[in-house]
């Protein structure tokens, strides 16, 4: 496979939407609790974590196929502290190690611009990313625990 990675503008956010649809179905899919926050969590709605930044504070990385998305990577900066917000790879890409590329890259801009904390977070019942994310140096610190009513 011939892909490259390259940073994406925040106004061209739209051209991940297929793929963040098939993460957000995959949430779905293993979510124990909040299937109906998957349900009705849409892009747009994702896209609003976003509005507020400017774009010294995001970074979007995707991974091209020729003229195709088939992945993606977007990290975060609020406060000092940097985030992997989401990563997506299309299944037959995966494998192949440009998740790892993705987080890298985004890991790589996060500590470049000083960030004190470099998280992840990694929703409840989609566990099967952890050794993914433990190769790369995140290991589990805390759970939160959320009301649900």
């Amino acid at each position: 496979m011939n892909c490259k990675i390259q940073e994406l503008p925040k106004k061209e956010i739209a051209a991940i939407k297929h793929l963040w649809e098939k993460l957000n179905q995959m949430h779905y899919h293993d979510s124990i609790y909040f299937k109906d926050h998957f349900q009705t969590f849409t892009f747009e709605k994702r896209c609003n974590d976003f509005a507020d930044l400017n774009d010294e504070e995001i970074k979007i990385n995707v991974l091209m196929d020729s003229e195709k998305v088939v992945g993606y990577c977007i990290a975060t900066i609020k406060k000092a502290v940097g985030e992997i917000e989401s990563i997506y790879v299309d299944d037959e890409y995966r494998k192949n190690g440009f998740g790892k590329k993705l987080v890298k890259e985004n890991t790589d801009w996060l500590k470049k611009n000083k960030c004190k904390k470099i998280m992840v977070a990694v929703a409840y019942g989609h566990d099967s990313v952890f050794n993914f994310y433990m190769k790369l140096g995140f290991y589990p610190r805390v759970s939160y625990l959320q009301l649900k009513e």
